[in-house]
């Protein structure tokens, strides 16, 4: 039987200069705990729910065996079970934090991993398990909402596409939609609900 290990990395080093501070530690209206809690507290009980059930219908072992932070070096950022990966390349936006987090789940001997970014608030449980479940060894599984297109920093990417993240900072190519270039086994999940999706990037947004 085969077992897909993925790791889970929350993307918490951006520079936040819209909410003017620290997207990780904005307070949620009528919730009280901050974005980075909020969106850890989902994918800590999406594993709490693939280790229960640990096998999915189509009789692949799905788990989640690791989680990151990604955060800049000049972050001090923690949490209980996850392990803050500092950007090695730096200023050159999410894709430094995907090369880094990558890097570290190659040496974890995991199979891929799922980003979040940390200001996906309505982000929950469900779509974890769902984006999860419907990963079948692809280098990039894409998240897609009908509105905003391709979201990169809500999808599943393999390990072994490290060297084409690092091949494309290397060109001085920053666009995370660039990285599938090349890659011959990209495939699209469609989200039942697109509002998951939505990034909040501003105090009114809130």
């Amino acid at each position: 039987m085969k077992e897909y290990r993925f790791a889970v990395a929350v993307m918490a080093g951006g520079h936040s200069t819209r909410m003017g501070q620290s997207k990780h530690s904005v307070i949620i209206k009528g919730d009280g705990r901050t974005f980075l809690n909020k969106i850890c507290d989902e994918a800590d009980e999406a594993k709490k729910h693939l280790d229960r059930e640990n096998i999915s219908g189509d009789m692949v072992r799905k788990k989640i065996f690791q989680r990151y932070l990604s955060v800049r070096e000049d972050q001090d950022i923690k949490r209980d079970g996850y392990i803050s990966v500092n950007d090695i390349y730096k200023d050159i936006g999410p894709i430094g934090g995907i090369a880094s987090v990558l890097k570290c789940a190659e040496e974890d001997a995991c199979d891929a991993v799922l980003f979040l970014a940390c200001d996906m608030i309505k982000y929950d449980k469900k779509e974890i398990i769902n984006i999860i479940e419907s990963y079948r060894g692809e280098d990039i599984l894409y998240a897609e909402t009908k509105e905003r297109g391709l979201q990169p920093l809500a999808s599943i990417y393999s390990v072994s596409v490290l060297e084409n993240v690092i091949s494309a900072i290397d060109q001085g190519n920053y666009r995370l939609r660039d990285i599938r270039k090349g890659l011959s086994n990209v495939a699209i999940y469609k989200p039942e609900d697109d509002t998951k999706y939505n990034n909040y990037n501003s105090p009114d947004e809130l």
